[in-house]
């Protein structure tokens, strides 16, 4: 028996490498979809602090489950109409007034006061059980706060310093006093902010692998142990960190991967499920969704030169025939084969 239990045991390492390694070359398709489309829209995100609560605003602040998803295209116009009437972040009645302009847009309904980074601290609100307060910062009180302290009120570079200083447990919590900002949306950003600038921290490197639906179910899996209460999920945190350090492979790199395969190319729990007890069937599923996307842009790209020069001359697509548009390059060299 114990012969047959150290043979699973050993299977199951096996296995647990071999996907680590499948997600982590993940990392890319993910970055190129989603990360550095995102970063690459605020290109000045470190010296302009509108810049950098613009990115945090429409990337993060509202992936909440269950948030609307029109909050994080209003909040950008909120910065966008702030910058534009020369207001400042150093000035406290700026959160107040981008809160206003909040409520005008969506006129005053659904705003959802107790998880919106945009509503100030200590305003009052009725729920479903009577008056309320809300309790934490809104993202603009937390950076006027820090401007009083004599820093620069900008996130990027908040997190950023924290990263590069070790100091990945004090920003983590500092995140946490804005509106509708709990320890995943904080490990989301902060995972994020260490993918974009490379940066690797040697303490609590755990708390940059965000925990959501998709990474509990394939720790379940993989381990075959249940996760049911809160403290599970720094358990997961570690366990990623350890497993993502033995099959050398960047853990932060299996976490973007992961959730990548999860919910763009498995697309369900079913085949999620099926996908982690046969790596083949993971890989056919890959290849169909390049082939997938591969045929769309092709069309884009074709579209696009039916229009005339004038359309194609701001694009990166080529009308020639052959090789696909360079815009899907990207995913034709990551499929695995």
């Amino acid at each position: 028996m114990a012969r047959r239990s150290g043979k699973t045991a050993l299977t199951r390492v096996g296995t647990v490498y071999a996907y680590f390694k499948f997600f982590a070359t993940l990392g890319d398709l993910f970055e190129a979809r989603f990360l550095r489309p995102l970063w690459n829209k605020y290109p000045s995100r470190e010296s302009d602090d509108w810049e950098a609560v613009g990115l945090f605003l429409q990337g993060y602040a509202s992936e909440r489950q269950g948030a609307r998803p029109d909050f994080r295209h209003v909040a950008v116009d909120v910065i966008e109409e702030l910058r534009c009437q020369g207001q400042l972040l150093t000035n406290k009645n700026t959160t107040q007034l981008a809160w206003d302009i909040f409520c005008r847009h969506l006129k005053g309904q659904g705003l959802n006061h107790a998880n919106n980074p945009l509503c100030p601290q200590g305003i009052s609100y009725e729920r479903k059980t009577g008056p309320a307060i809300t309790y934490n910062k809104s993202i603009m009180d937390f950076l006027y706060d820090i401007s009083m302290t004599g820093l620069q009120p900008n996130i990027v570079s908040l997190a950023k310093t924290g990263l590069e200083l070790d100091l990945v447990d004090g920003v983590h919590g500092k995140i946490q006093e804005i509106n509708g900002i709990g320890p995943k949306i904080a490990s989301l950003f902060l995972r994020d902010v260490a993918l974009f600038y490379n940066l690797t921290p040697s303490k609590d490197r755990h708390l940059l692998q965000p925990v959501d639906t998709w990474i509990q179910r394939m720790f379940e899996q993989l381990t075959q142990q249940r996760s049911t209460s809160v403290q599970d999920t720094e358990k997961i945190q570690r366990w990623m960190l350890q497993e993502s350090v033995r099959c050398d492979v960047r853990p932060e790199a299996v976490n973007e991967g992961t959730w990548y395969f999860s919910s763009q190319v498995a697309d369900s729990e079913y085949r999620m499920s099926k996908a982690l007890n046969d790596l083949g069937y993971a890989e056919t599923l890959l290849n169909e969704y390049i082939e997938a996307v591969h045929q769309e842009v092709r069309a884009w790209g074709n579209l696009l030169c039916s229009k005339g020069g004038d359309l194609l001359a701001t694009t990166a697509v080529s009308c020639a025939p052959g090789p696909a548009p360079r815009v899907g390059l990207w995913l034709l060299r990551s499929s695995p084969n």
